[in-house]
């Protein structure tokens, strides 16, 4: 048949995957992984807008900046009869919850990307847990208001230590057993 191309075969993709991985794979890993914690901290944003009573008081707000800022029409949208809700704010909060599914997919597909684009899975997980605390804390902050006490920081970074440290672990574990 012409133009028939025949299917790699699953070893064939591993000597691929180790070939990428010697050229330096594990470098391109590393924006992956941290692009795949960006997209996890907005699924977290996108949960909160979805279900936090603060997030009539966000779309007003935007829509004085946008609009302008003593205009009666931003009020008026956002504003239902007794014991309604209104349809912006409903159309708001469903397009919300369909971009917590969204971010987490594409969370996911870039970090198996990094996984396998990476010698280490600890170091893949590491680099995303650490920029999904890092992204999620300063969008708490710059979005909601909440505050960043230096408790959370103390705690985040002793996390992120202790995986670094495990991680360099299973490194030279694994570095160890390819030299043997």
């Amino acid at each position: 048949m012409s133009g028939h191309r025949p299917r790699k075969t699953t070893a064939a993709v591993r000597r691929q995957n180790a070939a990428l991985a010697a050229e330096g794979g594990s470098t391109a890993a590393i924006p992956t992984a941290i692009l795949a914690g960006t997209f996890a901290a907005l699924a977290s944003v996108f949960a909160k807008l979805t279900l936090d009573a603060r997030t009539v008081e966000f779309l007003q707000d935007a829509c004085n900046t946008v609009l302008a800022p003593t205009t009666p029409y931003c009020t008026s949208l956002f504003i239902a009869k007794e014991g309604e809700t209104s349809p912006v704010v409903v159309a708001v909060r469903s397009a919300c919850f369909a971009l917590i599914f969204i971010c987490n997919a594409a969370m996911w597909t870039l970090f198996t990307k990094a996984l396998n684009r990476s010698k280490s899975s600890a170091t893949v997980t590491v680099i995303n847990s650490a920029a999904n605390f890092c992204i999620t804390a300063v969008l708490g902050y710059v979005l909601f208001s909440e505050p960043l006490a230096l408790q959370w920081w103390f705690g985040a970074s002793l996390i992120v230590v202790g995986s670094v440290l495990v991680s360099s672990d299973e490194a030279n574990a694994s570095t160890k057993t390819k030299i043997e």
